[in-house]
């Protein structure tokens, strides 16, 4: 629920003061931005969509019911639009791939690239990246989860399990036995 001056500044904002909406960016947006740098991988991307994220919520203000805090309507909005543009730039990235695998011969083998945390959450989906996110970065629990994705509680942490799945596969996969192996030396122990 909204606290009181929070909803202030909403209904401020409803009335259409620049004063309030600088209030709730400023309350917010760092927040916000934090969460789609983690999902593009991009400061540039990240803050576009930052702004896209406070046009659109700003615009769409009237339609916030106060059920949930200003901020956890931010994340949904500031989400959707993450998830919308990785969608548009998968379907790009995946058209020039097809075109310059028309021209260029790649090696067969790309297995031994070496992932760090940061990249693997590149690899998995952006629905899952999204959760794990908002969850470990941001801190919400899986009642603020549910509303800044729209699904139950139950839903929440089922997906937010298989998230926590893929992503240690992937990094396990990644690393593979030389973090477990006693005969690897640490770079500081070497």
């Amino acid at each position: 629920m909204m606290s009181e001056s929070e909803h202030d500044v909403v209904e401020r904002c409803r009335r259409g003061s620049r004063e309030a909406q600088r209030e709730l960016f400023e309350r917010t947006s760092e927040r916000i931005y934090r969460l789609l740098l983690r999902m593009t991988g991009s400061a540039d991307d990240a803050s576009d969509l930052t702004q896209d994220t406070y046009l659109k919520g700003f615009a769409q203000i009237e339609k916030f019911d106060g059920r949930a805090s200003i901020a956890t309507w931010f994340y949904r909005i500031a989400v959707n639009e993450a998830l919308q543009f990785l969608r548009r730039a998968k379907t790009l990235r995946l058209k020039l791939e097809n075109s310059a695998r028309d021209n260029v011969d790649y090696p067969a083998d790309t297995t031994a690239i070496q992932l760090d945390v940061q990249a693997a959450l590149g690899c998995v989906e952006p629905a899952e990246r999204a959760i794990l996110l908002l969850r470990y970065q941001d801190g919400l629990d899986y009642r603020a989860i549910s509303e800044v994705i729209g699904c139950p509680e139950g839903t929440v942490a089922s997906r937010l399990s298989r998230a926590r799945d893929r992503l240690r596969d992937i990094l396990r996969k990644s690393y593979g036995e030389t973090e477990e192996n006693d005969a690897t030396v640490h770079p500081k122990n070497g």
